[in-house]
């Protein structure tokens, strides 16, 4: 009897963790605008990351916002250097919960304005 409890407990933890797995790296793929929210903020820096990514810190926030893959969707880190830094921008992410961004913000960028101008968008049907 307790050989049958304990299987099922341990098939049960199986379970939550392959759902949680799958929560936190399903990729981010056709990107609607039910799927983002805005956030304005001024730039505080613009980073290269690995593998063509680029990061953006906004001004009191915690959060390190990216754009995937960006470098080679033809984005150049020193030209969005140089018209976003110490501006406000407003930046659509991906509003998402896994247990890495329990607060709903998952740092993936989806469209990127400066002074109305879009930078960067992916979001589709928009």
């Amino acid at each position: 009897m307790f050989k049958r409890i304990y299987l099922a407990c341990c098939f049960l933890i199986f379970l939550v963790v392959i759902g949680l797995a799958f929560i936190t790296f399903k990729p981010v793929r056709n990107v609607t605008t039910s799927d983002v929210s805005p956030k304005t903020g001024i730039v505080q820096n613009v980073i290269a990351g690995n593998g063509g990514d680029i990061y953006i810190q906004l001004q009191n926030d915690t959060h390190n916002y990216y754009i995937n893959s960006a470098q080679k969707q033809g984005l150049n880190v020193e030209k969005l250097s140089a018209n976003i830094l110490q501006k406000e921008v407003t930046l659509q992410h991906i509003n998402r919960w896994t247990p890495f961004s329990r607060d709903g913000v998952f740092p993936h960028i989806s469209k990127l304005s400066c002074e109305n101008k879009v930078l960067f968008n992916e979001i589709i049907n928009e």
